[in-house]
């Protein structure tokens, strides 16, 4: 298995490799944001360290004894809130349903150098960033805009958004790769499916 795996990996072109390395690290980024309470930072009361931190779908404090003590959000019917949870979750579908793809296009035999997977893959990782890319902008204008006012004091956005600026670039760039990949690909007629076939025949 372990053999099969890295002639697989070994057979695809460097593009491919390149978008199964960036969609693997965008996975992993997009989990960590979308599931963390760490978007953006309140202040409930001035010149305090006392904080709570807003997440897609939660909001937890520094104060509560237990680290896994939250407010669920889901249903709150602030308009710019819920503009930014829908965008946030179409672009956290687009990065796991990218990496699936992705890991078809490498190592699942009837998919392997399929061209026609390929392109898509590239077009469903541009649409996921372009979400992504919604989802931040519409949280870094708004979330300041609501908060930045008495009784709260210094809102400020956290990692959780920086993560989701970092999936926003680096699915872009793997749709990108991907597109090209594609085009190549189809005008080759299929080499990297053929050099995979070449490898299975040996095995």
């Amino acid at each position: 298995m372990g053999l099969y795996i890295t002639e697989s990996y070994k057979a695809v072109n460097g593009l491919t490799k390149a978008a199964l390395i960036l969609l693997t690290a965008s996975l992993y980024l997009g989990w960590y944001g979308y599931c963390t309470a760490s978007w953006g930072r309140v202040f409930p009361e001035a010149n305090s360290d006392y904080f709570v931190g807003y997440g897609v779908w939660k909001i937890a404090d520094n104060r509560s004894p237990l680290p896994d003590v939250f407010v669920a959000i889901h249903g709150w019917l602030l308009n710019w809130y819920v503009a930014f949870q829908t965008f946030a979750t179409l672009g956290f579908i687009s990065v796991n349903l990218g990496y699936i793809l992705i890991l078809l296009l490498v190592y699942v035999a009837p998919c392997k150098g399929n061209a026609d997977l390929g392109f898509w893959n590239g077009i469903n990782c541009i649409f996921g960033s372009v979400c992504w890319l919604v989802a931040v902008v519409v949280f870094g204008v708004k979330f300041d805009d609501t908060f930045d006012t008495f009784p709260y004091d210094d809102p400020t956005l956290q990692y959780s958004f920086i993560l989701a600026v970092v999936v926003v670039a680096v699915e872009l760039v793997a749709g990108i790769l991907l597109l090209v990949n594609g085009r190549s690909n189809s005008g080759s007629g299929g080499t990297a499916a053929a050099n995979v076939d070449s490898i299975n025949a040996n095995a």
